[in-house]
This record gives C-alpha cells, sequence and structure tokens, in this order.
C-alpha cells in the first residue's frame, strides 16, 4: 500500500496523499480537488492508539497514530471494505471487541456496498455480494454495539416495494460479534448472522404517515432504565417537506429479529411471511458459541445457511415508542439532519435535552419528558433555537454551505462543536443568562406559547 506523506507537531497531523496516488486518480478522471486524502473513520483503538483511514485519492488508506504525540505507530494498511474511495460516500465503523465493524463500499464505481469485519483475530467476514435482498444501494447512518451483536442503521431502496417505482425504506441490520462465517460450501468468509428490518417512524391514523428517509442516529442512551437511540427521519426531498425525531428500545430492535421472516416465492409474486414450520433449526440468525449446540457458525447446517442467504428481510418492522414521532418539523428551513442528546442536563442533571442541527445552520432546542412506561406519547417542550453559523469566519454564506454535517457536544466546556463543509465552530448551548431577569411566570408563557408554534 501506498503511504501518504505525514508530517507532525505535538497535538497536530497533516496527511496528505502522495503525488504518484493523486496522478493516477488525475488519470481516471477525477477533479482535482476530489484528489486529496480525506478522512472518513476515525475511532479510538485503545487507550493510547487512534485508528484513522482516508479516501488517499480515491486509493483508501488506513493507518494507527499515537494519541499522545500523533506519531504513526506501524505501516499503513489498505482502506479497501474499510473506507469509501469517493468522499461523498457515507461509511460507519466501530471497533467491538477487537475488531473493526464497518459499512461502506469496496470498489471505485462504488456499486459494491458491503458491511466488513477485519483486524483482530476472527477471519474477514463480508456481506453476500452483488445481491439485492442484501442490500440495494444503501446509505449508511451509524453503528452501535449491543449484547453479542453489532447493529447497523442505513436507508435504502426496498425490494419488498418492487412494484413500485424505487422506495426508500429505513433499516437496522445486525451481525454477530464471534460469526465466524459458514461451511466451504454456504456462506464461506461471509456473514451467516446478518438479518436486517425495516425502522417504523409514522404518525398513525386511517393512513399512517411516514417518515422514511433516516438521517441521523444517535449512540445508545439510557432513559428511564431503558437503552434507546434516537433517530432524525425526513420525507422525500418531491414530498411535503418534514421531519421527525422519533425513539426505538434495543430491547424492541432484538425483539423483531426472533419474529417472521420475509419472502418473495418468484419475481413477479408479492412479499409474504414464512410459515414459521418452514424456518430451519436452529434458528436461522443466531448467534454459536458457548450456551448453545454449536461452537462455531461453521457447524451450521447447508439447510440452515441457505435460508439466512435467501432470506435476510424480516417481515415486521421495529415500531417506535408511543408508536409515534416524538417531535415533528414541517418546514423547508427545520428540515433536520443531526442529533446530539444531553441526558443529564439541568442543575439537578435529572433532564434530558436534544439538539437538532439543519440545513439553515440553525439548531433547535428541546426538553424531552419520557413518561415512566415509555409507551405513553412522549411529550417535548422547544426551548429554543439559535444560529451556529458564522458567514465571516467560513467565508461563506451559500445555503448548501450552511448545512450541519457533524454535531457533538462537549459538556465540559458547555458548548456544541458543528461542522460545516468549509468550518468547524463552537457555539454555547446554553442561553439561561438571556432570560435572567424574567419572571417565572414569563418564563412559563413563553414556553407554552413556542410549544404551542412547533
Amino acid at each position: 500500500v501506498s503511504n501518504p506523506t505525514v508530517s507532525f507537531t505535538p497535538q497536530k497531523l497533516t496527511w496528505r496523499s502522495n503525488q504518484h496516488d493523486i496522478d493516477i486518480c488525475r488519470m481516471k478522471g477525477k477533479a482535482e480537488a476530489e484528489c486529496r486524502n480525506f478522512v472518513k473513520v476515525l475511532l479510538r483503538r485503545n487507550k493510547n492508539t487512534l485508528f484513522m483511514c482516508g479516501t488517499n485519492a480515491f486509493n483508501p488508506v488506513c493507518a494507527n497514530y499515537s494519541i499522545d504525540t500523533m506519531e504513526p505507530l506501524g505501516d499503513s494498511i489498505s482502506g479497501m471494505a474499510r473506507c469509501p474511495y469517493d468522499p461523498k460516500q457515507a461509511n460507519v465503523a466501530l471497533f467491538a471487541d477487537n475488531k473493526l465493524f464497518t459499512g461502506t463500499v469496496t470498489d471505485f464505481l462504488a456499486i459494491d456496498a458491503v458491511i466488513y469485519r477485519s483486524l483482530g483475530e476472527s477471519p474477514t467476514l463480508r456481506t453476500v455480494k452483488h445481491d439485492s435482498k442484501w442490500f440495494r444501494e444503501p446509505y449508511f447512518i451509524h453503528a452501535v454495539e449491543y449484547g453479542h451483536h453489532v447493529y447497523f442503521f442505513f436507508r435504502e431502496i426496498a425490494m419488498e416495494f418492487n412494484y413500485l417505482e424505487k422506495v426508500v425504506l429505513s433499516r437496522v441490520a445486525r451481525v454477530c460479534k464471534n460469526d465466524m462465517g459458514g461451511s466451504q460450501r454456504v456462506l464461506e468468509k461471509q456473514w451467516t448472522s446478518f438479518l436486517k428490518a425495516r425502522l417504523n417512524c409514522s404518525v398513525p391514523g386511517d393512513s399512517h404517515f411516514y417518515f422514511n428517509i433516516l438521517q441521523a442516529v444517535t449512540d445508545i442512551i439510557q432513559i428511564n432504565g431503558h437503552s434507546i437511540v434516537l433517530a432524525i427521519f425526513s420525507t422525500p426531498s418531491n414530498s411535503i417537506p418534514g421531519s421527525a425525531i422519533c425513539a426505538f428500545d434495543m430491547e424492541e430492535i432484538t425483539s423483531v429479529f426472533t419474529r417472521h421472516f420475509k419472502q418473495q416465492k418468484s419475481p413477479d409474486s408479492i412479499w409474504t411471511p414464512v410459515p414459521e414450520e418452514l424456518v430451519p433449526s436452529p434458528r436461522p440468525g443466531c448467534c454459536a458459541g458457548p450456551g448453545t449446540n454449536y461452537n462455531s457458525s461453521n457447524g451450521f447446517s447447508d439447510e440452515m445457511l441457505n435460508f439466512v442467504k435467501t432470506h435476510p428481510l424480516m417481515d415486521g418492522a421495529v415500531p417506535s415508542l408511543s408508536h409515534r414521532p416524538w417531535i415533528i418539523k414541517t418546514t423547508i428551513r427545520d428540515r433536520l439532519t443531526k442529533i446530539v442528546v444531553d441526558t443529564e442536563a439541568g442543575p439537578f442533571r435529572n433532564h434530558t435535552v436534544v439538539f437538532l442541527g439543519s440545513e439553515t445552520g440553525t439548531i433547535l432546542k428541546f426538553l424531552i419528558r419520557p413518561t415512566a412506561s415509555m409507551n405513553m406519547v412522549n411529550r417535548s417542550l422547544f426551548i429554543e433555537d439559535f444560529d451556529a453559523y458564522n458567514p465571516e469566519m467560513c467565508d461563506s454564506d451559500g445555503r448548501e454551505n450552511r448545512k450541519i454535517v457533524g454535531l457533538e457536544l462537549d459538556k465540559t466546556s458547555g458548548t456544541l462543536l458543528v461542522a460545516f463543509s468549509s468550518c468547524v465552530m463552537r457555539v454555547t448551548y446554553s442561553h439561561c443568562e438571556q432570560h435572567a431577569t424574567y419572571t417565572r411566570t414569563q418564563f412559563l408563557a413563553k414556553s407554552v406559547s413556542r410549544a404551542h408554534s412547533v
């Protein structure tokens, strides 16, 4: 693997592509601005090591660096299946059990989408190649570790609605962390535990109104003793503009993978549930290992492995908590793209506050008041919105440049780190001093007024 040119000083690293890789990238028809090294993976591998992958002029590469000095540790390795070639491609990555799990594309043309496991002592595994039942143009959003599995959140073109024009749906997929792949006959060096299900974020009624386009997902947070994720969904760009925030309980996500599978008996058939008596044993998608009848997934029967290969989709969808969005915004100005959560807000650290980043550079701030059961309709209170974009510091004021592409919470300093395409801003997220002269009655009246206007 060719090494990008690296120069470093304490706490600073400049990681550039070398001229040879840039020249080849240009020869392949890419623009000069694309033939750079865009960092797409940045993970803390352990206490002392930072793991990074960059596009490296459409020749992706990964390397380890010392957190203290930013000096390289060992040689760089290929970034293929760990990092996309194109900086515009979405990807996710995390370390679990000292192994790297990634969701990305493996090729220059971005045709081969993959969930991939590498590094560590286990064999490398991937999803089945060029099988539209497994993936159809996925856009990866986030990944989390929970129990024995790694869960991937993404959106893709839905195969089960192939009788319509292209319909994009949101999904959650999972794989066993200890999966060792199939037999030499079926699913060799491929996942034996890959399953996926739809995420349902909709407004109930005689005809449900769906928010189908997944935009962002939080890490797992704890609310009222439940492990949940919050996610932003939007309507398609050619539809009525709107965004919604739905909550999903990880136990409910886990449960959907124990229910009916979905199948299509012929290319012209509609998709239907698989009768339970036709599901082989052990249950497809389960994890092998201690406490089971199989020490390794290599020992699963061909019947079971073939079922997994042809039936990765679950019939049921994962319902959102309270079966409706917790927050809804229905204006173009407030189309939402990023989310962070503070579960210990307030003077007694007993409130949950959600910060939402929009396409226009605005941050919206909500107080979440979940009910004790978590299944009743959640109450959310709009607190304020504020502009995080500074055209002078970002050297631009175009609408596209105002889109928030990254959002992180820094509780130590009481600020939000807000990333735009041309700059990163640090903004204070607490503005209580602006209301210091309000009486309690005035404050409550303004809060109620704002809540009704949402």
